[in-house]
């Protein structure tokens, strides 16, 4: 929605370079994302089963977090005064724009350390303790607060010094408002730092470098692809590009929103060892997620460049095939959401570092080769190939460790719905990449095949399953 309002007051040029700082920053936030979902995922656990070493672990975090703070504030303090450093997140822009660019991140980084990073750790209690709907909504107010600073930024013409400010207040204003909330909602839980331990402290972020190393990779390859795009093509490239992903981000976030809730669930079925719940609850999620997602992707698609034209103002240009390629990396991601949900809340590092490398490596390996020949549509071909590597590895590992060597299985017709509806979805935006059909036969022959695979993952799923979930919708009506 900001895409329109910010090439209209700023211009492609301030826009691109807007995006390319958000980037950066987000890259050396990054840093502490693993550390603060081990911490999580570990308060998670031990809310069902001890509140002092759960006390323990929220008080002792804050170690953790001085020192990964203090290594963010110093990158972006070396970003201002080393060449090197800068260039290293995209930022090598010299003059006094460039100094700017790089005190705004300074000013970002220095925001998010102080207020952001540990008050992150505090806001995962509202999870356990059963608070989600409340947490979903304290989570929609961040980008709700970044999305008004990023507005008026943009038509108030704010230099992006200015703008960095503004964004950076916003995000403490958001990141004290939630603390406060934590604090009256489970009091029983503060003062949070009573008791802090050094050694629990520096323990967990031990225990916690694969998982940070994960999101660091993850981080890389979402941003990093922007400021290589940046390096490879320039400040303009870099909207276009944006744009288009942001489109595919939509459905990572309807995959979110479906997967995520079912966290609290999943890490229970583990931890009582209830291995065939956990195999049914999957199944469900790939009969109704996978469903909303695939049909909702391609019904879309022949809607999508009247909408983006609208959007941008017909400033920037659609990047079809590049388009087409993230969709098809979206489907794929949706496939395999609930168990990276499942191995994420059980600290799976290696596993989740491994299909972090994964996506990285393609995406900005063949972006970064095959430019040259294809443009941006490159880095479509690596997030796609990409993600469909990562999610095989995903549910191979699922399947291995967490079903079969607990004695269960996982029935090969439970796979035939998904594979056919993912796949068919995933074969028509590839072949749209490349010209070889867009919108006709073969996309309504795609939707009917969506559905029938739709119809037959419903018959996998048992009596009591199939009435619980058609009673949902007449609850929530009220009837």
């Amino acid at each position: 929605m900001s895409v329109p309002v910010c090439l209209h007051y700023w211009g492609k040029q301030a826009y691109g370079s807007w995006l390319a700082l958000l980037s950066a920053y987000l890259l050396l936030r990054g840093l502490d994302g693993g550390y603060a979902a081990f911490v999580g995922n570990k308060l998670n656990y031990l809310y069902h089963q001890s509140t002092r070493a759960l006390r323990d672990h929220l008080s002792s975090a804050v170690f953790g977090v001085v020192m990964v703070g203090s290594l963010q504030i110093a990158l972006a303090a070396g970003a201002v005064i080393l060449n090197p450093v800068s260039a290293a997140l995209g930022m090598s822009m010299d003059g006094a724009g460039g100094t700017a660019n790089k005190l705004g991140l300074l000013a970002l980084i220095t925001s998010w350390v102080l207020t952001g990073s540990y008050l992150g750790i505090v806001y995962r209690l509202l999870i356990p303790a059963g608070l989600m709907y409340q947490a979903a909504w304290w989570a929609i107010a961040y980008p709700i607060c970044q999305f008004a600073a990023v507005i008026v930024s943009a038509i108030l013409r704010l230099e992006l010094l200015s703008a960095a400010l503004l964004f950076a207040a916003s995000q403490m204003a958001v990141s004290v408002s939630i603390a406060l909330y934590v604090r009256r909602a489970l009091p029983r839980f503060t003062p949070w730092l009573d008791g802090a331990k050094a050694r629990v402290g520096i323990r967990d972020f031990g225990h916690s470098l694969f998982l940070t190393g994960s999101n660091l990779v993850q981080q890389a390859t979402t941003n990093g692809s922007v400021l290589l795009v940046s390096v490879l093509a320039g400040p303009v490239a870099v909207s276009t590009f944006t744009t288009v992903r942001t489109l595919t981000i939509l459905w990572n976030s309807v995959t979110t929103i479906l997967s995520a809730p079912l966290l609290p669930d999943v890490v229970r079925m583990h931890a009582t060892g209830e291995v065939k719940k956990l195999v049914a609850t999957n199944r469900a999620y790939w009969v109704l997620a996978g469903s909303a997602v695939n049909l909702g992707a391609v019904l879309s698609f022949p809607l999508i460049p009247r909408l983006y034209a609208t959007w941008t103002v017909g400033a920037v240009a659609l990047d079809r095939p590049l388009l087409c390629l993230l969709l098809g990396s979206a489907v794929a991601a949706n496939s395999g959401a609930l168990i990276a949900v499942h191995l994420n809340g059980i600290n799976s590092l290696r596993i989740v570092l491994g299909t972090s490398v994964t996506r990285a490596v393609l995406t900005l390996g063949v972006g970064a080769m095959c430019f040259p020949r294809y443009g941006l549509a490159a880095f479509g071909f690596g997030a796609l190939a990409g993600e469909i590597l990562a999610t095989l590895i995903t549910v191979s590992y699922f399947v291995r460790y967490e079903v079969e060597k607990k004695g269960s299985i996982v029935p090969i017709a439970d796979f035939g719905p998904i594979s056919l509806s993912t796949g068919s979805v995933i074969l028509y935006f590839l072949g749209a990449s490349l010209g070889f059909w867009s919108v006709g036969y073969v996309w309504l022959l795609t939707a009917i095949v969506v559905i029938v695979a739709s119809l037959w993952g419903w018959r996998t799923l048992d009596d009591e399953l199939q009435s619980r979930l058609l009673g949902i919708p007449i609850k929530l009506l009220g009837f």
